[in-house]
């Protein structure tokens, strides 16, 4: 009998056992909890849940994730404009977006604790509030870079962080065989929105000549889409309350065992998806926030370069996608991640330092935004056929912590050595040693993920 029988055994006998009173730990949950919130109990589980309650789910994560993750990618817009106003040097600028994109990793294990405390509910909302207060704010602050890595950078950051928390790991609750699809469609919301804010923002700053106005318009759109899609989240899992005092201390032993598995780290394959996809993060937006400096720089207008912009995003929404469903029914999660890495690096080494025209320059993000893409939405795949589902949420919060120096750094090294070469208005040249460095630092991750892939097994063709 397998594990999974094992377990529906065990649940459909508990369910059909006589009653006893709850302990007062459950009694708290349950008065804690609306009952719309309580997790389904017996068969339901596993694979019996009613469909389209879990595609409700599946819309609802994606929606938040394009908002306000669409947001982060989308920052190349405001960070060209910002350039253009003569605000500061686009390696100081890249702080904020980086600053944005890194809370979501520095915040990822408080998040997924809050999230299991309080529910996806609750934290959505709060991330809520706070990615449609940071571009508001950020409206008052256009003349202060100070200003706005607060409110752009640790605001918005931070909201982000939450709802990217509650959108994350719900798709492996409700989804068993098609976890990959259902994951990759939530994180296409990233580049869907991401495509959508970038044309969205180019178009506000044409017809409402005003900066301020742009941030807080784009503020109120995603507040207006955040607010339902958070209330219709419904977490699986059962409420892990915070506990205080002498309770906490009593539990301390059992927390660090679920949320800080230490002895992951004696396992090479583990060392190296934490080594790998950590560098991998650091050339990831490299693309996205320098290819509207980029058109620009090689003779196109603002409105196309937004364009390229919305084009690497639309890719990569495809990418995470179609990478998803090749992982199902193909390659494998861990086989389709070398994949990604691996046309990552190829096309920043091999395509972008020759995209001096609008053909080449859309050849490199449509290729680089589908596999770039598709990485993100494998992680969990990957995670799960390694580890199993069980450690699901601790490694993926480890893995995604990890990311947080990839973030803050990678694209302000890229700004750096732009500026260092000469900066936008020295051409296509100046951004060389940017892209070299992005494709070199693709390439390592490569070979560090493609280490654990061997690990893992020695048959080329085998499905991982």
């Amino acid at each position: 009998m397998s594990s999974t029988s094992i377990e529906l055994s065990t649940l459909d006998h508990t369910s059909t056992a006589p009653s006893r009173a709850p302990s007062t730990r459950s009694t708290t949950q349950l008065e804690d909890a609306g009952r719309d919130e309580q997790p389904p109990e017996g068969k339901e589980a596993f694979d019996s849940y009613p469909e389209w309650r879990a595609w409700k789910q599946l819309v609802a994560c994606f929606l938040l994730f394009f908002t306000s993750l669409g947001g982060v990618y989308s920052w190349g817009v405001f960070q060209g404009a910002l350039v253009r106003a003569g605000l500061a040097p686009s390696s100081t600028l890249a702080f904020i977006g980086a600053t944005l994109a890194a809370m979501q990793a520095i915040f990822a294990i408080p998040s997924a604790r809050l999230v299991s405390a309080y529910g996806p509910r609750r934290m959505a909302l709060i991330g809520t509030s706070l990615v449609g207060s940071g571009p508001v704010l950020a409206s008052f602050c256009t003349h202060s870079v100070a200003g706005l890595v607060v409110t752009e950078g640790f605001m918005y950051g931070i909201g982000q962080a939450l709802l990217f928390c509650c959108g994350a790991t719900l798709p492996s609750a409700y989804f068993l065989k098609s976890r990959n699809v259902a994951t990759g469609f939530v994180y296409s919301g990233a580049g869907i929105g991401g495509a959508a804010f970038s044309l969205a923002t180019a178009q506000l700053f044409k017809s409402l000549n005003s900066l301020p106005w742009t941030f807080r318009t784009v503020g109120l759109i995603m507040t207006v889409i955040n607010v339902p899609a958070s209330l219709v989240l419904r977490g699986r899992a059962e409420r892990r309350p915070l506990r205080l005092g002498k309770r906490r201390e009593e539990e301390e032993g059992e927390r660090k065992e679920k949320y800080f598995d230490w002895t992951m780290f004696r396992d090479p394959r583990f060392c190296l998806i934490l080594a790998g996809t950590a560098i991998a993060v650091f050339p990831l937006f490299v693309p996205p926030f320098f290819l509207p400096l980029y058109g620009i720089s090689i003779g196109l207008s603002a409105t196309t370069a937004s364009y390229i912009l919305a084009g690497f995003n639309l890719s990569s929404a495809l990418g995470r996608i179609c990478f998803g469903l090749g992982a199902d029914r193909l390659l494998g999660s861990l086989n389709s991640l070398v994949v990604c890495l691996a046309m990552v690096a190829v096309s920043t080494l091999l395509v972008w330092p020759f995209a001096e025209h609008l053909g080449p320059l859309i050849a490199f993000a449509v290729i680089n935004g589908f596999c770039a893409g598709g990485m993100f939405s494998l992680i969990p795949g990957t995670l799960s056929s390694v580890f199993g589902s069980r450690k699901l949420p601790a490694i993926f919060s480890f893995i995604i912590t990890s990311y947080s120096f990839g973030y803050f750094l990678g694209a302000p090294i890229a700004g750096f050595l732009l500026q260092a070469y000469g900066g936008p208005d020295k051409g296509p040249e100046a951004y060389k040693p940017a892209i070299f460095y992005a494709g070199g630092v693709s390439v390592v991750a490569t070979l560090l993920v493609g280490g654990a892939r061997a690990l893992v097994t020695r048959q080329v063709f085998r499905k991982v």
